[in-house]
């Protein structure tokens, strides 16, 4: 048994929220032509919890040979299909923010930084969605053994080991970005209005998850608080940790980068009107 109580017009309405969300930031982008004020980092890092997100869906719902005992339901339903939606939108808006990021320069630009993160996320792609693309020919056919082993191997390397390094990533992403602004006196290009609405959509997407994916809570009989805690987070909470984390973060920066604005006007305010007062 698995609870899934968000229903699909829900999940429709979250879909279409996030893609507005993004809107802002890449608007900003493609007006301005320049990346001044946004880290590459942050975004780096953000597109490699996309990535890892949209890897995993990509895995249960078109790729697994075995049926899930989490995250979809066997078979896959049309939630989990929106699901999959969900996770291909957001990795598509970061790919976007990225390679406009990368295209625009910048005034902080640091020699070899653009192929530093290109060579990061190449790297990633490596151990997340190529192998998937690979397995998605399927040579030796959907019961060919060595690749229900693979399948196993691939799922248990992200869940227990990447899974948590891109949580870990989520948090970084947040001193990338604060160090960044911290050193301008405006946002630059960073949208300010696309963190405040980044921040509330997504924590009703955070909230949503904890309904959006299938656990098996029935088999999870006479373990402890820990031991509980810690297969929903390997096997689906993580992505509502990452998503809460992630609109935390863009709360905050949000507050920040609003800080900076207003004091860059207030000191343009008070350049303007001190030759009057002395006058």
């Amino acid at each position: 048994m698995s609870v899934s109580s968000v229903p699909n017009w829900l999940r429709i309405i979250l879909l279409f929220l996030s893609f507005a969300s993004f809107l802002p930031q890449i608007r900003l982008l493609w007006q301005r032509r320049d990346s001044s004020g946004i880290s590459l980092y942050y975004v780096l890092f953000n597109l490699i919890s996309a990535t890892e997100q949209f890897t995993i869906s990509f895995f249960f719902v078109v790729n697994s040979v075995e049926p899930a005992d989490a995250f979809v339901k066997n078979p896959p339903n049309a939630g989990d299909w929106l699901n999959f939606g969900q996770f291909a939108l957001v990795w598509v808006l970061w790919f976007i923010v990225f390679a406009t990021c990368l295209t625009y320069t910048s005034d902080n630009d640091r020699p070899g930084q653009r192929y530093k993160v290109i060579a990061i996320y190449v790297s990633y792609l490596l151990i997340s969605i190529i192998p998937l693309l690979v397995d998605t020919l399927n040579f030796g056919g959907r019961n060919d053994p060595y690749r229900k082993w693979a399948g196993a191997f691939f799922s248990g390397v992200h869940t227990m080991f990447i899974s948590p390094i891109v949580t870990i990533l989520c948090v970084t992403a947040f001193f990338a970005q604060a160090r960044e602004t911290g050193l301008r006196p405006d946002p630059g290009a960073l949208s300010v209005t696309g963190l405040a609405i980044q921040a509330i959509v997504f924590v009703f997407v955070a909230v949503a998850w904890l309904g959006r994916l299938a656990f098996p809570w029935d088999k999870l009989e006479g373990y402890g608080m820990i031991s509980y805690l810690a297969m929903w987070y390997q096997l689906v909470g993580w992505v509502a940790i990452d998503t809460a984390i992630f609109a935390v973060v863009q709360a905050v920066l949000f507050w920040l980068a609003s800080r900076r604005g207003r004091g860059e006007r207030v000191a343009v305010v008070g350049a303007e009107t001190e030759p009057l007062l002395r006058g």
